[in-house]
């Protein structure tokens, strides 16, 4: 029912389903598992609450939705490559002796190129026509 709600709202409402309905409770569940990852982090690897619980994790989660085209398995690998990207990057940083913004810097390359990707895909911008016209434009001006 919420993947129909979110492909079409129209085509939920008029077979009867209840968008606040759905809506509250897919909010509800996404929340709730929210809060036990954040549960499990601070009592798993850390065992304590501390201010540097989240190095970082909102931005992680962007690339990683996007990486995984917000498709459930899409974003089960998506975690997987960030996962080794995190660990590599500080394999890297003790190993060649770099500073940590080397690894944030990747991963926000890794994020950009993604998107510019997306951007070129979608609207596909037309450079060869353009350049078509003016050359012949030059030709025809230069060309008795």
């Amino acid at each position: 029912q919420i993947k129909v709600l979110g492909l079409d709202r129209r085509a939920a409402g008029l077979v009867g389903f209840r968008e606040r309905r759905l809506t509250w409770l897919a909010l509800l569940i996404s929340g709730g598992l929210a809060g036990l990852a954040g549960v499990a982090e601070v009592t798993g690897p850390i065992g304590q609450l501390v201010p540097q619980v989240s190095p970082g994790y909102g931005y992680a989660a962007i690339t990683v939705a996007f990486l995984g085209r917000l498709h459930p398995l899409g974003i089960v690998f998506a975690s997987l490559l960030m996962a080794l990207l995190y660990l590599g990057g500080e394999n890297a940083q003790m190993a060649a002796n770099l500073p940590q913004s080397i690894t944030q810097l990747f991963q926000g390359m890794v994020l950009f190129f993604l998107l510019a990707c997306d951007v070129l895909i979608l609207y596909r911008p037309r450079f060869a026509r353009s350049l078509k016209r003016k050359a012949g434009s030059l030709k025809s001006v230069t060309q008795p």
